[in-house]
């Protein structure tokens, strides 16, 4: 049994200095006592005569639960984190042992079980490493330890006074008995997290090697707004050196204006060196956040349980990602470099009749090496957000077999209906969207599109250069412009990631997050791009005669030849195959090899159009000039036509299925219904 230490302090977000009674949130951030306690009372909001202060990270609002403590006194209210504590906190006073505390004897203690959560005296310790149940248990010194790992807290964000009990697979997210039964009654992927920790292939090293490899980025990019800084410095005295330089030659005028030039300058470099400034604390906390994260999960893998560990790399994942999005966002248009150029007038004769002396001229841009980081971090933390890798359990759990466990709560939700089975249950339209209803300058031609995070469906309508967004009932909301006639789009690699494929254009990679579409950076492509799928680092591009395999930055690695127009593809992570059309076929690839696995025809599918993959992995493809929907195994083994005909469209094109609930929606080419909903139900209730 190993005992173990830490020498890293972690760090306050808001002061960034070693933690000082450090008081933890129910977003999951801390901050020392004191910092947040002056943050509160700057910060603190009343509404509907209810007070709150927001997260200073996330911005999530904090609410007191006594309506008349003041305000001064609520960072004292808080939770501490033991975790975090500092070690001269932990190990100051004298500590006992419990077991001999509850046989009414006062020893001191010598170590900590982080199994059993209790301190031993010498003899205790002696008895714990001979039983067998606890032969096996990590001791930790109390005497010797810097920094003691306490206990980790389990509590759940959403819903206080529940512990995690849960783990949904299909949103990587630990969930209370009340998360099930609210937010995950209609996934089917919902596990004891007991089991979960079990059978995850995750490991605390394989979080640490990605915290690390970020560590790393965000230093580079705090040492490139240093050198901005550094240059921002050394450009204004340049400037300033010049221009002193033609005002000495000058007479008493010159001198006034030679004031009034020095005070403009030192204006805008004050204004340039602040945005800086504040681009690189918000960078330096993202950055000591994460060092935070890398060294409790190092920290963590020999001083506490299986379960605390997993909890500890659910929590800094999802930490992370979230911190990371907020520190990108607030600095992606905040540039770390600025060209500075000086204009002079012509003519120093003319100097007594000039208004001012001189401007200053700033362009600004982000540096290689910051872009370079930033987009390593993005995918790092896709990286991180794909753990534990839970997804292929073969005896997953449903929400609907955790219901009988979870009837103690008093949560008013609706049932959990069991999944209908696709190949006998009946499909029949539970909506339909009128094409008057969606604006356009054109009759809409919804090609293709995707379901959000929060299951809202956002489509391209390529007649009007536009993506629609939909709200989860089918609502129409808005509408965003491109540049181009948008065919397709695919979710990306991480969070509020995703790629539209611009039919003659390039690809368009955008972020969709609190309603805001963002092109963050623009991708060539080949022309005439209809489908498009994002597998690991790889695009999947469909065109009229081939499906392309690209590189994230626009390199055509493959060329696979179709035949019969425009080419829809999806793409299956779980066994790693591409589905795309062959003329009137549809053909399942291997993606390493290029082996086709399976060809499937069927008389009644002409042209097929709209190709997509259900939860299960069966495949629905929209018949274009057949008219109808088909829908075929995973194997390809069997198919069925699921719909004859469809309820008003008559020329339908694009199919997007919804990832959870048992729906489906079909386009339409510029018909006066854009598109339907339909959904499964059971012949036999």
């Amino acid at each position: 049994m190993a005992e173990t230490g830490q020498t890293y302090k972690y760090r306050c977000l808001i002061c960034t200095n070693p933690y000082t009674e450090p008081r933890l949130l129910l977003c999951g951030h801390t901050f020392c006592c004191r910092c947040l306690s002056s943050y509160i009372n700057a910060e603190y909001v009343t509404s509907d005569d209810r007070l709150y202060f927001p997260c200073p990270v996330c911005e999530t609002p904090t609410y007191n639960d006594d309506a008349n403590a003041d305000v001064s006194t609520w960072a004292t209210c808080l939770a501490k984190n033991d975790l975090l504590v500092s070690p001269t906190a932990q190990i100051s006073g004298v500590q006992f042992c419990d077991p001999c505390l509850r046989g009414k004897e006062s020893k001191p203690a010598e170590v900590t079980c982080t199994e059993c959560e209790e301190k031993l005296c010498i003899q205790c310790r002696i008895h714990h490493e001979r039983s067998k149940l606890s032969a096996t248990h990590q001791l930790n010194s109390i005497s010797g330890n810097i920094g003691l790992l306490a206990s980790v807290y389990e509590m759940c964000h959403q819903h206080e006074g529940n512990t995690f009990g849960f783990y949904c697979v299909d949103h990587s997210a630990m969930c209370c008995n009340t998360c099930v039964l609210v937010s995950h009654r209609q996934c089917n992927n919902v596990k004891p997290m007991k089991d979960v920790i079990k059978k995850s292939t995750a490991t605390p090293r394989t979080v640490e090697s990605e915290l690390q490899e970020v560590i790393e980025e965000t230093k580079k990019i705090i040492e490139e707004d240093d050198l901005g800084i550094d240059a921002l410095n050394a450009k204004e005295k340049e400037v300033l050196t010049v221009m002193t330089d033609r005002i000495d030659k000058a007479k008493t005028k010159l001198d006034i204006l030679k004031t009034t030039f020095q005070s403009d300058v030192a204006d805008i470099f004050r204004e340039r060196r602040e945005q800086l400034m504040t681009r690189r604390k918000c960078v330096h906390s993202f950055h000591i956040n994460v060092e935070n994260s890398h060294q409790l999960i190092s920290d963590s893998e020999h001083q506490l349980t299986d379960r605390h560990r997993f909890v500890i790399r659910e929590h800094t994942k999802n930490q992370i990602s979230g911190h990371y999005r907020r520190m990108h966002q607030n600095t992606k248009k905040e540039p770390n470099r600025f060209d500075i150029t000086l204009k002079l007038d012509e003519t120093i004769d003319k100097i007594m009749k000039m208004p001012n002396i001189g401007t200053v001229e700033i362009t600004s841009s982000h540096s290689p090496v910051s872009q370079n980081a930033n987009g390593r971090i993005t995918s790092m933390i896709g990286n991180l957000l794909l753990t534990p890798l839970a997804s292929n359990f073969a005896d997953s759990t449903s929400t609907s077999d955790l219901a009988g466990s979870l009837q103690h709560l008093t949560v008013q939700t609706t049932p959990v209906t069991t999944a209908v089975d696709v190949w006998t249950g009946s499909v029949s339209c539970v909506h339909t969207v009128n094409a008057s209803t969606l604006g356009g300058v054109d009759k809409p031609w919804l090609t293709g599109g995707i379901f959000t995070d929060n299951n809202e469906l956002l489509i391209t309508d390529m007649s009007n250069n536009s993506l629609l967004l939909f709200d989860d009932k089918y609502s129409y909301q808005r509408e965003y412009k491109v540049d181009g006639n948008p065919t397709d789009i695919a979710r990306g690699r991480t969070a509020d990631e995703i790629f539209v494929a611009v039919h003659v254009n390039s690809i368009l990679r955008c972020t969709l997050q609190n309603g805001q579409l963002s092109v963050i950076t623009n991708i060539r492509a080949p022309f005439n791009k209809w489908g498009i799928a994002v597998h690991g680092d790889n695009i999947l591009v469909g065109t009229d005669d081939s499906v392309k395999v690209m590189s994230i930055n626009g390199k055509v690695t493959k060329s696979i030849k179709t035949s019969g127009g425009n080419t829809y593809v999806a793409v299956s992570t779980y066994n790693s195959t591409v589905f795309h059309r062959d003329n009137h076929d549809v053909v399942c690839r291997r993606l390493d090899s290029d082996t086709v696995v399976y060809r499937y025809s069927d008389p009644g599918l002409r042209n097929p159009k709209g190709i997509g993959l259900d939860q299960d992995h069966n495949v629905y493809i929209c018949g274009r000039n057949s008219r109808n929907v088909y829908l075929t195994s995973p194997d390809g083994s069997r198919g069925r036509v699921l719909l004859p005909k469809l309820s008003s469209i008559t020329n339908p094109f694009g199919i997007v299925i919804h990832p959870t609930k048992q729906e489906f929606v079909v386009t339409s080419w510029q018909e006066s219904t854009s598109l339907e909903v339909y959904r499964f139900s059971d012949d036999n209730i």
